[in-house]
């Protein structure tokens, strides 16, 4: 929940107060003393390895990494950080395609019939090798052909189409390309 709370940009240990209901000394501009319920929580998830990654499950503090960096839900919110950093500014595009977004959506192929077929038998799920393109410019233009991944795995599928973005961006400059992928793109076979 901390991660989380720093991925949308509010005080982790505010929204986990809030979530909680734990109690929280200091209101408004004064500094908040938090329960020590909660400073037990974070200091025991800063020392206890997961045995998965050989981490452990919340890193130290740092300011560079951690502080939060936008406020999603509006100036003045209690769960917001008074002393908080704005969100990253969206880089400045320039080149031929600028203020165009080139929007994708990444799907996966069907398994094949014989293959799915003999899965349906078993009652289990199976789902197609290759990863399906497709996508079309914000302002209605045109856009060639995109390729089809080819054998691409789930655990791949991210590394892949990240790749394909980068690319995509070298080819059309000053464009920003976005890419959606489903749940049945990153393996999950549809019912």
């Amino acid at each position: 929940m901390y991660k989380y709370a720093l991925h949308l940009g509010l005080a982790p240990r505010r929204a986990i107060s809030e979530v909680y209901g734990l109690p929280v000394k200091g209101e408004g501009h004064e500094r908040a003393d938090y329960s020590r319920k909660l400073e037990r929580w974070i200091e025991q998830a800063r020392k206890t390895v997961n045995p998965a990654t050989g981490r452990t499950y919340l890193l130290q503090y740092e300011s560079e990494r951690d502080a939060p960096r936008q406020w999603p839900i509006g100036r003045g919110h209690p769960l917001e950080p008074r002393r908080a950093r704005p969100a990253r500014p969206e880089p400045v595009r320039e080149g031929p395609h600028a203020g165009r977004v080139l929007q994708l959506r990444v799907t996966r192929t069907s398994p094949p019939l014989a293959a799915s077929a003999e899965h349906q038998e078993s009652r289990s799920r199976m789902i197609g090798p290759d990863l399906v393109l497709d996508g079309g410019w914000s302002d209605g233009g045109e856009l060639s052909t995109l390729p089809v991944l080819r054998a691409v795995s789930p655990g791949e599928t991210p590394h892949r189409v990240h790749a394909l973005v980068k690319e995509l961006e070298e080819l059309y400059p000053g464009a920003k390309v976005t890419a959606t992928v489903t749940a049945q793109a990153m393996g999950k076979p549809e019912q």
